[in-house]
């Protein structure tokens, strides 16, 4: 069988990217990944099957600049056809500009033009950079310096119907120009799905010509995902792209930018000029979800047209992708939330799943109408629970099992004791009650090594909530190295998630997952349901891992993790690249390396520590921010003190305080009777120093 040879990519010896794009890329770890993918799809020419899809646009979007170099975005439109592809570097547009439309007064020979062509009925899209070569009474030439194809992620399905004055000279219609947004302006924007915006990056160095210009691209979101926050400002979120980023290269380089909205129903145009501002973090990025920043777009010019668009479109079928995005309504709610996160609330089970046979997935939404409190992914929720005719309802923390969505919480629990049991009884519109999530034990993102996730029973519900926080959007990374997925589990009976992890695996090409079983069912298939048996351990974690430099993030029992964490620091990894959650009666004893161990008492100084006396038995010990917390500090002292949640959820851990005070990483969520700390979730304030001694004052405990 013959196969077409590979079409030819980015030729040049430069980068097919500026410096605005490169330093962005740079910023978020995957330069040296786009700069390989971007030699093989960035080309200075137009293939083919691109030339025939322009071909049957019955709409074009075009970015130019004014004679100030502020960019507008415009649109053309013509019968499917309008558009031909003289040869593989030449674009022709004949069609007539529509009434007002700022292109009117900014084409002409010469100018740099960025051009996004988009078919909404198949939503797939291109992108071109180019230079005018000619204009004539029936329409524009564009030389071709760079073309690109777009993913179809956040483009909703239209269908177009034309009007009778598509493919005619445009009736002069009503339109007002302003310094703000009007009434009718903002009306647009506060429901629009789709916008496109302008923006332009023009080199010093004349070599650099080939990737440097305007350029045109596409947003989409759920109505109304563009703000109006007054007149003169707009707040949009940006999600999870191509990691190119054209549009927020040029913007980190030249602010000023260029939107155009259309209303899809009326015909009527929104122009609008001015300059935009990156936020890069911040509470309103966490609270929106699926959003990576922000965009602050603040106008200067606006052009408002009545009905010039000569085309009519269906109502949308939204992007399947805009599932895993939220809305301003949610984010606001999400940060009201936030400040009542020590608060018991109702949640409603809205759906549960059975998983295994001893796992079930609840699905829990907010019973109170209020919003949803933010969370990382590998957090836990603390619930509480009442057993009937129990004097004392259950505290339990559950880690949650899936990314955030903004909409309700995952929690994934195996039946095994009294409050899993409670739990397992529990019925779809049953309620229960919780606090807002928290947990330490969060994935890195500023990390930029592969990964191994290796998880045993259902220690699997924090690494499985990484992983789809991680693996976007049918086949996209946030997480641009490779990820390795140990999955340890007796059985196919006790197996969870197993389909959705294969779809992973099949859809994400940096993603391997691995299943090993421990003690097979008869009906188990090695190679069906299961890669391999045993337990895991060492011959196993170094067949799957190349030679590499990994952080490893590990999930289980006690015991599978003790034998886990000894494992890996055997094979030379540094504890400092070894995080852990334990599911089980006791925490994992660390071998911290002696480098990491010195810089975490840095906040102390060198050579300082907190005394911690221990009274009942007598023990005089020196704290380190490296030991932990008291907890974890008295039981590497020999101590058995009670606790429970370990998280300051049930206050099973209180001991009295007999001087000194102690300091909380969060407010714990149980009661702190006066007198006494939590332990489990808090460590020695540094006093004075001792007369003489670097050593500082600390607490003494009735323990």
């Amino acid at each position: 069988m013959s196969t077409s040879p590979p079409i030819p990519g980015w030729t040049h010896p430069e980068s097919p990217f500026h410096l605005g794009e490169q330093a962005v890329q740079a910023r978020l770890g995957v330069r040296e990944k786009i700069e390989a993918q971007g030699r093989k799809v960035v080309r200075d020419y137009l293939p083919e099957q691109q030339r025939e899809f322009y071909s049957l646009l019955p709409l074009l979007v075009v970015a130019m600049l004014d004679r100030e170099g502020q960019p507008w975005c415009s649109v053309v439109a013509g019968a499917p056809g309008f558009i031909t592809s003289p040869d593989d570097r030449s674009l022709r547009i004949a069609a007539p500009i529509l009434s007002g439309d700022p292109l009117s007064d900014n084409l002409h020979v010469g100018g740099e033009i960025g051009i996004v062509g988009v078919q909404l009925s198949t939503r797939r899209r291109n992108r071109i950079s180019g230079v005018i070569s000619a204009v004539d009474l029936d329409g524009f030439t564009v030389h071709v310096k760079q073309t690109l194809g777009n993913c179809p992620q956040y483009i909703q399905v239209r269908e177009f119907s034309p009007t009778a004055e598509l493919g005619r000279a445009s009736e002069k219609k009503s339109r007002f120009e302003s310094d703000a947004l009007t009434a009718r302006g903002q009306e647009i924007i506060a429901v629009a799905d789709t916008f496109f915006i302008a923006t332009v990056h023009l080199g010093a160095d004349p070599e650099d010509s080939l990737r440097t210009g305007v350029d045109a691209s596409h947003r989409g979101g759920k109505p109304g995902f563009v703000r109006v926050e007054d007149a003169r400002t707009l707040t949009i979120p940006d999600f999870v792209g191509n990691f190119i980023f054209n549009t927020i290269g040029n913007l980190t380089l030249e602010p000023r930018a260029g939107l155009v909205f259309m209303d899809f129903a009326t015909g009527d145009m929104l122009y609008l000029a001015g300059e935009a501002e990156i936020i890069w973090d911040g509470e309103e990025v966490k609270a929106f979800a699926g959003a990576e920043r922000l965009i602050r777009f603040r106008v200067t010019r606006s052009i408002l047209v009545d009905g010039s668009l000569p085309l009519r479109f269906s109502a949308p079928e939204f992007s399947p992708i805009l599932a895993r995005t939220g809305s301003w309504e949610d984010a606001q709610a999400t940060l009201a939330a936030a400040h009542e996160r020590n608060l018991y609330r109702p949640y409603r089970i809205e759906r549960i799943v059975l998983e295994s046979d001893l796992v079930k997935s609840f699905y829990l939404e907010p019973a109170d109408g209020k919003g949803l409190a933010p969370y990382e992914a590998g957090q836990f929720l603390p619930i509480r629970v009442s057993p009937p005719g129990a004097e004392k309802p259950l505290m339990r923390t559950y880690t949650l099992s899936d990314a955030p969505n903004g909409r309700g919480y995952r929690l994934s629990v195996k039946r095994e004791g009294a409050a899993s049991q409670l739990l397992h009884g529990l019925l779809q519109g049953d309620v229960i009650e919780a606090v807002a999530p928290r947990g330490d034990f969060t994935f890195d993102h500023a990390g930029r090594r592969p990964v191994v996730m290796i998880a045993g029973g259902i220690g699997v519900t924090p690494l499985l909530a990484m992983l789809n926080d991680l693996l976007v959007n049918e086949g996209r990374t946030r997480h641009h190295n490779r990820i390795v997925f140990i999955q340890g589990v007796r059985d196919g009976g006790a197996h969870p998630f197993r389909e959705h992890l294969r779809a992973k695996a099949a859809k994400h090409t940096n993603f391997t997952y691995h299943a090993r079983y421990s003690a097979p069912r008869p009906g188990d298939v090695l190679g069906e349901t299961h890669d391999s048996e045993g337990r895991i351990d060492k011959a196993l974690v170094q067949a799957l891992l190349p030679l590499d430099d990994y952080d490893f993030y590990l999930c289980g029992p006690s015991g599978f993790m003790q034998s886990l964490y000894d494992t890996v620091r055997n094979m030379g990894v540094p504890d400092a690249r070894i995080r852990f959650e334990s599911f089980g009666p006791a925490s994992v004893h660390r071998r911290r390396d002696a480098k990491a161990a010195a810089s975490a008492t840095l906040a102390l100084g060198a050579e300082e520590a907190v005394e911690v006396v221990f009274s009942r038995s007598g023990t005089r010990a020196r704290w380190t921010p490296a030991d932990g917390t008291l907890l974890e500090f008295a039981e590497a002292q020999g101590l058995e003190p009670a606790y429970s949640c370990r998280n300051g959820v049930c206050g099973t851990c209180a001991v009295r305080i007999v001087s000194g005070v102690v300091d909380y990483r969060e407010p714990p969520v149980a009661e702190v009777r006066e007198g006494e700390a939590l332990i489990c979730c808090s460590t020695p304030h540094p006093g004075p120093h001792f007369e003489g001694r670097l050593d500082r004052e600390g607490v003494t405990l009735d323990l």
